[in-house]
């Protein structure tokens, strides 16, 4: 038998928030293991890669960084591990096509991971895809800032979206248990902002027969070591009178909902397999806006579905300037493979695609620009997430910033913590991000 805890691994984690929790949980595997875990990858004897499949880019990126990391043979790498949605859905064809890689695990066989790993060293090409039954151990090595962590709070999804994989690759949706999430929470040590985040976080509790969200929220929210909520990827015909009534009430539940929209024309929608109509999100949005005051309302839209006319894209534009969203994420329509939508006929040229997503960021860029220039000349609590070596300033996000995927706020201060608040008087704007001081920097340099 090979000795695995004298190995040295390496993670490489792939795709979107939900798939870096997978990962922060096979690294906690690994670590109670007793194994070393090599923030080079250069030194790891054994290098994981876990992929995303969502859309044909992701695959691509998947297998050039397999590939990539094969190259690392000959030096200190002696297996290579693909684990995740790609060998999950495309199994049948990555096995035999992806030669590079030594051990397939896919999204719910991280607990065989040391067994397939010692029958890779024993001499085998290992397939385990499907054989395995997840983590029990809720245990995780963070690998954000230390400041702020995601939680995974479901997994699959019942929604059945036209062009989404999702259903396919993850399954049917899965709540976790309260208890082990609010356990896992506490696990996480002292946190400033927690981020809840499943394919569809309003649906949490419902495949057990309620939701029970807003009870999630109320018991992670009365953590001690919990600063504040923050939730992701919220489906507009879930949100209900519980959850806005959070929002309302809740001091430690951010005043920020991510609402994945996808379109705004009713005939898009009802293509897509989406509930809802133009009307009925415009009527969701402005309830959020009048019941809390402030909220940031944040979405994303697909650009170019097939047989999206040119009047229902600039109809969408019209909707933007109407909902005057804080930020949103456009993306051109992928064909997948195995999907409802990959069979429409009327799909549209790529070039066509990318330029009404241009179209869109365009349409959002001024409304963003002129929602951030209203707070030049006022205070704004901004959490610290470090230094921006670059901008030669500390880097931060207000309230109605996620990481990543929203803009920031650079602000000069004599000295910040990482995961602290500071008031910050904000003295300039541009498309997506804000420029300020804190008072004490304004008057140490009034003293000079």
């Amino acid at each position: 038998m090979t000795d695995l805890t004298a190995k040295k691994y390496g993670v490489i984690s792939l795709g979107c928030d939900k798939n870096r929790v997978d990962s922060e949980k096979l690294l906690a595997l690994i670590r109670n293991a007793g194994c070393e875990i090599c923030s080079d990858i250069n030194e790891a004897q054994v290098i994981v890669v876990n992929t995303c499949a969502f859309l044909n880019s992701a695959r691509k990126e998947a297998v050039e960084t397999v590939i990539d990391c094969a190259s690392y043979r000959g030096a200190n790498l002696e297996k290579l591990v693909v684990t995740g949605c790609l060998p999950q859905k495309f199994i049948g064809e990555v096995f035999p096509a992806l030669t590079e890689a030594d051990v397939f695990l896919g999204v719910n066989d991280y607990d065989l991971f040391f067994t397939a790993l010692q029958r890779a060293y024993d001499g085998e090409r290992v397939n385990c895809v499907g054989e395995g039954c997840g983590l029990a151990d809720r245990a995780r090595v963070v690998t954000t800032p230390e400041h702020y962590a995601y939680l995974k709070i479901a997994d699959g999804c019942n929604n059945f979206c036209t062009y989404c994989l999702i259903p396919k690759i993850r399954g049917r949706y899965r709540s976790y248990p309260l208890e082990e999430l609010v356990r896992e929470a506490e696990g996480l040590g002292d946190i400033s902002e927690l981020i809840l985040v499943a394919q569809d976080v309003t649906r949490y509790g419902e495949d057990g027969g309620q939701r029970r969200l807003a009870e999630l929220i109320r018991a992670l929210t009365a953590l001690d070591n919990i600063g504040s909520v923050r939730l992701l990827y919220c489906y507009p015909e879930a949100i209900d009178d519980a959850l806005v009534e959070q929002l309302k009430t809740n001091s430690k539940l951010i005043k920020y909902i991510d609402i994945p929209l996808q379109h705004s024309e009713d005939r898009v929608l009802k293509l897509m397999n989406r509930r809802g109509t133009r009307e009925s999100y415009l009527a969701l949005i402005k309830r959020l806006k009048e019941e809390v005051p402030g909220i940031a309302v944040r979405s994303t839209f697909i650009c170019g579905f097939p047989t999206e006319t040119e009047e229902e894209s600039e109809a969408l534009a019209s909707f933007l300037k109407e909902a005057e969203l804080v930020n949103c994420g456009f993306f051109a329509y992928s064909r997948e493979p195995d999907t409802a939508a990959y069979r429409l006929k009327g799909q549209i040229l790529q070039r066509e695609k990318n330029r009404r997503v241009r179209a869109m960021y365009g349409v959002q860029k001024a409304l963003s620009r002129r929602f951030l220039r209203g707070f030049v000349g006022k205070k704004l609590k901004v959490l610290c997430d470090g230094v921006d070596y670059e901008a030669g300033c500390f880097v931060g996000r207000a309230y109605f910033q996620a990481p990543d995927i929203d803009g920031k706020v650079y602000f000069n201060c004599p000295s910040a913590v990482q995961g602290l608040y500071y008031d910050v008087l904000i003295t300039s704007s541009s498309d997506y991000d804000l420029f300020g001081r804190t008072e004490d920097y304004c008057t140490e340099n009034d003293d000079d």
